[in-house]
């Protein structure tokens, strides 16, 4: 018995590939090929095949045309037949199905656009959920100049609804219950978002991607889209939606193609509820130290760090900083197979198969102290503490260094001087403080210039002026930041770290135990070598990274005007 295939088709350049895709295979499977188009009825629905003879429109004329000569172009020619069809494009496509007992359907994945997708669902998912045999799906390429983001400066709520166009799906086999959500998910990760935000803004939910650390608005939907789209994701991250007067918090993963793992946090506001979501790069936490942006001699630092193999490490910094990254990236550079790691967080951020991971829950009694005190109970070698916030998460962290333990873990202070006085301010002595600090890495991330529409400038004397007095050589032109389509018109594409890397010596650890100010320290830093943030950030601007309104912008150090 000949094998079957249905290929509906819409005209778009998206079902032509389909086609071509049906064509080659049914020539391959020596099979007969069912085109089929469906359209949205006038009147109620038929649910009649019709003769492509009766309904001969220019574009279904084109269409069959196109049909005949992909059919006729080989040695071996396809039997086909092209029919119309009238009714829900869904179902109709899936009655022919089993009215003609196909045995695979080749379909692109285009079909309802912008609200009413995230509303119902593609067209491609439903079929692939209700039809009788295997559904191929063909996916258009993305092209960057007609992405989404270029309707979501519209004015008005109507205007962008009706220039919304969320493309092609990469997980168009999820789930429906995940399928919106992901589309919406999936269109930040492409973009290289970190988070997103969905709040309420009068009758509509504005949804905020944050790219490369900046917010950036990404479009605005009706509350009739965007509440069901929050109680998606919101099912998803098993959040309980029944109490809506609670700040909550939960997690999911996405499948495989997309790579991230989503953190939820959703806090009733005035005016409704907002629901951020932190996306969470598997491939990239565990990145190679000498990818983190360091320069040579903060890295050497780093490394001998390392390879002490005890005390306690800090990584201080803003919240957003890559603080994280760089913990995790250091505790995995440890990981030799032969060492127990183990990590207390609030709440684990990234799950990796390697290390022994526990997460503050205090609804089960389980606190950043308490954690600690029990991993410290399991024979680590390696202790990773994701945040200290209190004196007494201070407290254990030292005393675990202090038996001998390598501890790393964060700390949100301004640079490597002011963290000592944070740590005093947490009741940690000076003498513990002393002989326990093993290293203290401050950073910050600025935005790299865009390779593709950089352009450079002379140097202005108050920038050549600056950079002598931190001790870098200028040079002799410093970038600019552009506009192109691959930066979004921003004039940057990603990020890099800028870094104080310290690794204590005899006599700062004598400056310490003695209770030297933070100015004082400071200063013994600088006349050591140490590069201060303000320094790092500069190099960047003399080695073409990133431009001196950035690193301004996003160092706390006030460069002179």
């Amino acid at each position: 018995m000949t094998s079957k295939i249905l290929c509906p088709v819409d005209y778009s350049s998206a079902s032509h590939e389909a086609l071509e895709h049906a064509v080659s295979l049914a020539r391959a499977l020596d099979a007969s090929l069912l085109v089929a188009h469906v359209e949205l009825p006038s009147k109620p629905p038929l649910g009649k095949v019709e003769p492509a003879g009766r309904q001969q429109t220019e574009e279904q004329a084109q269409a069959r045309k196109l049909v005949d000569e992909l059919c006729a172009n080989s040695d071996t020619q396809v039997s086909h037949e092209f029919l119309v069809v009238k009714g829900d494009p869904a179902a109709e496509i899936v009655r022919l199905a089993r009215q003609e007992a196909v045995d695979v359907i080749v379909m692109a994945t285009s079909g309802r656009s912008g609200w009413r997708r995230l509303l119902m669902g593609s067209v491609a998912e439903s079929v692939m959920r209700d039809a009788p045999c295997p559904v191929l799906t063909c996916r258009q390429a993305l092209d960057p100049a007609e992405t989404l983001g270029a309707a979501a400066g519209a004015e008005t709520a109507d205007t962008e609804l009706a220039e919304i166009e969320f493309r092609e799906d990469p997980v168009d086999r999820i789930t429906r219950q995940g399928s919106r959500a992901t589309e919406l998910l999936t269109q930040a990760i492409r973009r290289r978002a970190t988070d997103v935000h969905l709040d309420p803004l009068g009758d509509d939910v504005e949804v905020r991607f944050r790219i490369d650390g900046r917010l950036e608005h990404f479009c605005r939907l009706p509350r009739s889209v965007g509440q069901p789209l929050a109680t998606q994701l919101k099912i998803m991250a098993e959040v309980d939606i029944a109490d809506p007067f609670t700040p909550r918090e939960g997690r999911f993963t996405l499948p495989v193609p997309l790579n991230h793992d989503v953190r939820l946090t959703r806090v009733p506001v005035v005016g409704g509820e907002t629901v951020s979501l932190r996306l969470l790069n598997r491939e990239t936490l565990l990145r190679p130290l000498e990818s983190l942006g360091m320069s040579d001699d903060a890295l050497e630092r780093l490394r001998q760090m390392l390879r002490l193999g005890e005390g306690i490490v800090l990584v201080t910094g803003p919240a957003g900083s890559g603080k994280t990254t760089t913990a995790y990236s250091m505790a995995h550079a440890m990981d030799n197979g032969h060492r127990n790691i183990v990590t207390i967080e609030d709440p684990v951020e990234y799950r990796l198969p390697s290390f022994r991971q526990m997460s503050v829950d205090p609804r089960h009694g389980i606190t950043m102290t308490s954690g600690l005190r029990s991993l410290l109970r399991m024979d680590p070698d390696v202790v990773l503490v994701g945040e200290i916030r209190d004196a007494e998460a201070a407290d254990i962290a030292m005393r675990a260094a202090s038996s001998g333990k390598y501890v790393f873990s964060t700390i949100h202070t301004r640079d490597v001087a002011s963290t000592v006085t944070a740590l005093r301010d947490l009741k940690i002595d000076n003498r513990s403080l002393a002989g326990n600090l093993t290293g203290i890495v401050s950073q910050r991330l600025v935005r790299r210039v865009c390779p593709d529409c950089c352009r450079r400038q002379p140097i202005d004397a108050r920038l050549e002026q600056c950079m002598r007095d931190e001790g870098v050589e200028p040079p002799a032109e410093v970038p600019v930041a552009g506009g192109c389509p691959k930066c979004r018109n921003t004039g940057f594409y990603e990020r890099v770290g800028i870094f104080e890397v310290v690794l204590p010596d005899r006599e700062i650890r004598e400056a310490i135990e003695h209770g030297e100010g933070e100015g004082d320290l400071r200063d013994m830093l600088r006349s050591r070598g140490t590069r201060s943030l303000a320094a790092d950030a500069l190099l960047k601007v003399r080695d073409g990274v990133s431009t001196f309104d950035e690193v301004r912008a996003m160092t706390w150090v006030a460069f002179p005007d």
